[in-house]
This record gives structure tokens, sequence and C-alpha cells, in this order.
């Protein structure tokens, strides 16, 4: 059905409480509350507050209740239709009812009486005492003053003011009726989410909230529209006080089910910023309009205003959510992406890294190549390895980064087209090239320096990550473990280990694959097998190899040593030489790009 402003505005006043309740859907977001609601949000914000002190900042005009629900019949004060449809089981039902049959009260216009308690009269009949409630309503806005008024009634006790400051008190007064009104336009979208009535009604809930007149709320609340950004910018000055300001760049990307968990004053701060964003968005509508002069343009300006601190920003320079979560260190991008080729180094590298504290997917994640002749890294570094550009830093002085930078490491057997150096430094050109591609297409630049230290093409030495990192007396046991596993009879030939160490020299000197070798001793039985025995037998050596690196020791029972991978292991010298650089030489996390800008930390990252 239509949904049309119900009643002629002509007998009761068009610009207070009364005019709120002759608009469509009002409170159907933000609710009403009881006394007893409003001392419990007041509590999860971090601000206690009795009923007894809700009567006492009502009887000095501090704090004036919304509405007050009565039982005694004002013919004159009937606002036909006010709230058909809204349930009058809940404070917002209540007052509606109570607004239909006269018995609806203004206390900020009524003031204080004593015949209305807020506290149950003691010697109630008991026929009645189950069903009463002092009928005090208030909207959720005013919770934004009250820790203000509760000191400010400290001051009236103390005798150091004899009454509440009047254009404060209108102030507040117009505040909250102009948020009651706009909540229905603004708050949904703002939190993600909207409270539907009835299903016959959300068609023309969506269609009243689209056509709404914005200027029409304003003047219904009797606020001053030139006002919306000023108060604005005050709640969002008086929010950044708060704790976790300084996580904000984060906490505005979590949405209402994320800002509803938070308890206390950062609770508190975060509904001082939704009213805010309620106020500016109606002004931006209103300047859109030709109303009301356009917010002013935060687009590279080098000082902290208010509106920087919006919970949903409207301009360029807002971090995004990749560029907050690195700020705070928790970047869900690793700080190194490294490709292996085969389950063997899946399986003992991550465990490697995990002992230096390199063990969360952060650090560096570990991805599988299944080998090493088909392998395309170009996707993984133009969609994982390339730098995120943001706004520019001045002129020519570089640009801010948007997420942290990951770099590429790959880490191959020598073999196709990881064979010589020649080839491998092609194959680092070639992805180099591509991440520039993307770095331009963005309106930025990069250096080559900044591009080796994104990408890494390493190699074990001559051979296989098998035969390069584990000596004949460590592979010679696993294979013969495997081989009993197997029950193979040849391992109880007398030659048996003469021949298995031949076939490894042989497939060494060839620089064959680990497979060749396992096959020829007719040994090799399942891939998850031969990971499981090297893995025992790097264990068993593990806390005397680790030892024998100066400054380190193991961080657990089960530590491992790998010639290639770890600085100072004596199996590999060209292993080592290969796959690493220089000790100590960190993997920049900064993107000076053309301009040698820093905009980033620096972390060494040693693989």
């Amino acid at each position: 059905m239509a949904v049309d402003i119900v009643n002629d505005p002509a007998p009761l006043p068009a610009d207070d409480e009364w005019s709120l309740l002759r608009l469509p859907y009002v409170f159907s977001q933000d609710g009403l509350l009881s006394t007893e609601d409003f001392i419990k949000q007041a509590k999860e914000r971090g601000i206690t507050v009795s009923l007894e002190q809700l009567a006492q900042l009502h009887e000095v005009g501090l704090l004036n209740p919304l509405y007050l629900v009565v039982d005694e019949i004002d013919e004159a004060r009937r606002v036909d239709g006010a709230g058909l449809y809204a349930a009058a089981t809940n404070p917002r039902g209540r007052t509606f009812a109570a607004a239909r049959e006269g018995r609806l009260r203004i206390p900020a216009e009524d003031g204080y009486d004593v015949r209305w308690p807020f506290k149950r009269p003691a010697g109630l009949d008991l026929e009645e005492g189950p069903f009463w409630w002092n009928g005090y309503i208030y909207s959720p806005w005013q919770l934004l003053d009250l820790a203000h008024e509760l000191n400010e009634y400290e001051f009236i006790k103390a005798g150091w003011a004899k009454v509440p400051h009047p254009e404060r008190q209108q102030r507040r007064r117009h505040l909250t009726c102009v948020l009651a009104a706009l909540a229905t336009r603004y708050l949904p979208g703002i939190l993600g989410q909207m409270n539907l009535p009835d299903l016959g009604e959300r068609e023309e809930l969506h269609r009243y909230r689209g056509s709404i007149d914005v200027q029409q709320l304003v003047q219904a609340a009797g606020f001053d529209a030139t006002r919306l950004a000023g108060e604005a910018d005050m709640l969002l000055l008086h929010a950044h006080n708060e704790p976790l300001a300084k996580w904000l760049p984060l906490i505005r990307h979590a949405g209402y089910r994320g800002w509803s968990q938070l308890r206390g004053e950062p609770l508190h701060a975060i509904w001082q910023r939704i009213a805010a964003e309620i106020l500016l968005r109606a002004h931006e509508d209103l300047a859109a309009t030709g109303v009301l002069e356009p917010l002013p343009d935060l687009t590279g300006s080098n000082w902290h205003s208010a509106q920087h601190d919006r919970l949903t920003p409207r301009y360029v320079e807002a971090q995004t959510l990749d560029r907050a979560l690195a700020e705070l260190g928790l970047s869900p991008h690793p700080k190194v992406i490294l490709l292996v080729e085969g389950e063997t180094e899946l399986e003992h590298v991550p465990k490697l890294l995990a002992e230096f504290g390199l063990g969360k997917p952060q650090d560096v994640r570990v991805q599988r190549t299944k080998g090493s002749k088909k392998i395309n890294a170009h996707l993984i570094a133009r969609y994982g390895v390339t730098p995120r550009v943001g706004r520019p830093i001045g002129v020519k002085q570089g640009w801010f980064l948007d997420a942290s930078l990951t770099s590429l490491v790959i880490a191959m057997d020598p073999e196709h087209e990881f064979t010589t150096q020649e080839s491998r430094d092609e194959v680092r050109r070639k992805l180099q090239v591509a991440i520039r591609e993307e770095v331009e297409y963005q309106d930025a630049t990069i250096s080559q320096e900044e591009l080796d230290a994104l990408v890494q093409v390493r190699v074990w030495g001559d051979h296989s990550y098998e035969l390069a990192n584990f000596t004949d007396d460590e592979l010679v046991p696993a294979l013969t473990l495997l081989a009993h596993q197997r029950h193979n009879r040849a391992v109880e030939e007398p030659d048996w280990e003469l021949r298995v160490r031949a076939e490894l020299q042989s497939a060494r000197e060839a620089h064959q694959d680990i497979k060749v070798a396992m096959g020829k001793s007719a040994s090799v039985t399942t891939r998850p097998g031969w990971r499981r025995f090297c893995g025992r037998c790097c264990a068993r050596n593990a806390n005397s190899n680790l030892r024998s690196v100066p400054g380190q020791r193991p961080s657990s029972t089960s530590s491992w040593r790998y010639s290639g991978l770890l600085p100072g292991s004596a199996a590999s010298s060209r292993s080592q030489e290969n796959l690493h650089p220089r000790p100590h030489d960190p993997v920049r996390r900064t993107l000076p790009l053309a301009s040698g800008c820093a905009l980033d930390r620096t972390v060494a990252v040693e693989v």
C-alpha cells in the first residue's frame, strides 16, 4: 500500500519530536529504548548510569527522555495514523500506539513531573504490578552525550553551575531529532544491514528510502542544514581520542558485525562516527542538489582533519584494507612466495623455515610446481608479486603502497630451463618484465634494483634436491629401510650397500634425479614413504648440525638442516652459494620505485 506522511502538520509543531512521528518508517532502523534498554546499552559503551541518575538528569533538564507514555488521554495531542504498522510490543510500537490515542507526551516540553516516577512505586497493587512500566522512551542517539551530561550534573550538584546551558541543551535535542529523522535513509547503508518490516511493507520501505526528500527530513527535525558538517566534525573529534583510534583504518573495513563486538569507549566512538557519517552523507546529498556547498576536498591534503576519520571514507587517500593490515603488521600477504619442484621439498622446507620462526603463512608461503619442465610463474608474478601502487607522494617523490610487498623465490633442480645460469637469468628477466608492465599499468615506475629484490631464481647446485642436500651416508639407510618395507630380497645380499652407493655416485656424476638411483636399486616404493624416511634421517642429525651454526639453537626436539638452504652447512658449498643471498642480505620490503623514496619498512627475510 502507498505510504504518505500522515495527518495535517498544522495542529502540532512542525520542527520537534512531534513532527518525527509523522515520518514514514521513522525509528524503524535505529529503534527506541526503554529505560532498561538505555541503561544496558550505556553499560556496553563503558558508561555507568542508574535509573535514579536518569531521573536526576531529567529533573534538572540535562537529559530529557524523548517521549513519555501515560494513561491520560489528551485529544489535542492525537497523531492519527502515526506508526500504524509498528508492533505494539516494543518501545517503538508502544510509542506510536500512545501517539494515536493521545497518550504521548514530550518531556522536553512538559518538564519533570513527580506523577510519573522512574522507579516502580512501593506497595503497588499486585494485580497491576507485574504489568507496570515507567513509560519513558529514549532514542539511542541520546547516548552520544550521556557521559558529558553526567559530568555536567556533578557540576550542578556541587553548586558550580545552577542550570544546564540552554543553547547546549537545544543543540543536543535537535541533534537527536535530526539523527532519528535521517536514520531511515542512511543508517542501513552505513551498517550494511536493514531492519525489514512485514513482507507486505518491504517494497514500500525500499521505495520510500529511494524517494526521501533529505531537506524535508532536516527541516522536520528543526535542524539547521548548514550545521550538518560542523556537528559531524565535532563528533569525529570526540571519537579521535578513544583507545583504538589508531586502528580506525582497519576497523572501518570490518562492518557492523565486527563493530558490534567492541565494548566500552571504542564502541561508543564507533557510534559517534556512525552519527557523523549520517550527517555528512545528508550534507553530500544536499550539496548535490545545490542546497549546500560541497564538503572540502581532502585529496592531497598534508594536514589531518576530522573528516579524515570518517567511518566510510570518501577520499582517494583512504587506506585500503591491505595497506591498513600491513601498517599493523597483520598483512595476509606472505613476505615471500617460494616455488619448489616436488613433494619432498614441499614437506621438508616448511619445517626448516619454522625452525627459524618463518613458519607462518604470512612469512613464507611454499608452493609446489609439480616439476620444473612446464612451470609458469607469470601469473604468480603478475598477481601475487607485482606491487599494488597507491597515491603518489608529492611530485616525482615516489608512491605509497596499497599492500605489503611479496618477493618471489624459485628453487628448482638444475634441469630444463633452469639448467644453466644463462637460462635461469632469462627466466628471471621475463618475470621482471611482467612485473614492470603491471607497475607501469598503474602509472608508476619501478627500478631494476627493486625488481632484483622481488624476483630470485635459484637451484640446489649441480644436483637435484635430494642429492644436493643429503650425503650418501644419509641416503643409503633411507633406501635400505624402504627396501625392507617392500620386502625387497635384494637388501639381504652382501653387496647391497656397495651397489646402492655406486648407483648414487653414478647419479651424481650424470646429474640425474634421485628417482634414477631409486629405480636401479629396486627399492622405490611410494613418494610419501621416501619423504618420511628422509625427514627422519635429517632429524637424527638436526641438533648437532644446528648447534654448529653460531647463534642458532633448536626450537624443538625435531630440528632440520639442509645444506642447500641453511648457511654454514658443509655438505654442498656450491648449493649454498647458488640458493642463498649474501648473509643477512635482506629481501627489501620497500618500493622506492623510480625515486628512491622508501615507502615501507625493510625486513630481512632469509630463505
